[in-house]
């Protein structure tokens, strides 16, 4: 520790050293001139004041120069701080982004305002088996990537739907949302920006809908 100090009181040492051997600038013409020989008065005023002072004196001031630097270092920002800035942008744009999950209600409104595309992506003898969300259509989710990128006829003909355009909202479900996310993904990938899964899925449906027709009767 006492090696670095040293070494700071040397640079600084020769900093003021400079200064007393520093003479004020040739003034120039007008405005410029007359701050130029301000400055240059304030620079041999503050040399006269140092060259009046004794070697412990000195030496005082330059200690207490060299424990101004180190604290006003230790209070600079440090380095990781653009990094806090970007975590900060990131948490912001999380927040604000469209959440991806349909929950029940949700997905109730929509299809009452037949303002999706529902797509079932489980396999089709689990459909036919176990039921289905009314309204929904099944593509299983291996011919999700194929289906989404075939010719609106083709689609047509395959899947008894129009075919849906990158600006419509897409809903994928499953049994329980594992499917249905990464029938998402491979939507978003292809770029279906608005599509959106029901994490709940069709065990959770089930459950509101029997719930419900319950409480109904």
């Amino acid at each position: 520790m006492r090696q670095p100090l040293e070494d700071m009181k040397g640079r600084l040492r020769f900093c003021l050293q400079l200064r007393l051997e520093a003479l004020p600038r040739p003034a120039g013409d007008g405005l410029e001139g007359a701050q130029e020989q301000r400055r240059g008065a304030g620079r041999s005023r503050r040399s006269r004041r140092w060259a009046a002072r004794g070697p412990r004196e000195r030496g005082e001031m330059l200690s207490r120069l060299v424990l101004r630097s180190a604290h006003l270092s230790a209070l600079r920002p440090r380095e990781t701080a653009p990094y806090g800035l970007k975590s900060i942008q990131s948490y912001h744009n999380f927040c604000t982004a469209v959440s991806k999950d349909v929950t029940y209600k949700e997905l109730k409104k929509l299809l009452n305002y037949k303002n999706i595309m529902l797509i079932d992506v489980r396999e089709t003898w689990e459909t036919l088996e176990h039921g289905k969300i009314p309204g929904s259509i099944n593509i299983p989710l291996d011919e999700v990537g194929e289906a989404l990128q075939m010719n609106p006829r083709d689609f047509k003909e395959k899947y008894h739907e129009v075919k849906p355009s990158k600006a419509d909202n897409l809903v994928f479900s499953c049994l329980a949302g594992v499917r249905s996310k990464k029938a998402m993904d491979t939507a978003i990938s292809l770029g279906f920006k608005s599509a959106q899964h029901y994490a709940g899925g069709w065990k959770e449906w089930g459950t509101y809908e029997f719930s419900e027709k319950k409480q109904g009767n």
